[in-house]
């Protein structure tokens, strides 16, 4: 790890918070698995919304068109309704139908 530069122990001795750009210079970026477990998960949402594009299905009907076990489709699934990409429809089985929220033009 490298040492703070003046400028840096100048910001600090003024209660500065450094920049993220001389954090990442210091730190060396964040660790290679979390980058590579971040491709993934958004590799994972990809499918989701793929799947959902065919039109509205149930958390395992995603699932098997995906081949993504339940509990990943349910977490993106949610993650994409928590900032309106996606709405509820009707329950089916005791599940309920998810779709892509249509555009508004």
């Amino acid at each position: 790890m490298d040492e703070p530069d003046d400028r840096e122990k100048t910001q600090e001795s003024k209660g500065e918070k450094p920049t993220s750009r001389q954090l990442r210079e210091r730190l060396g970026g964040p660790p290679q698995a979390a980058v590579e477990e971040h491709g993934k998960r958004q590799a994972r949402g990809r499918k989701v919304a793929q799947a959902l594009q065919e039109g509205p299905r149930t958390v395992p009907e995603v699932a098997r068109a995906t081949g993504l076990p339940p509990h990943q489709v349910l977490w993106h699934i949610m993650s994409m309704k928590k900032y309106g990409k996606v709405v509820e429809g009707e329950e089916e089985d005791g599940y309920l139908r998810y779709g892509l929220k249509e555009k508004e033009s």
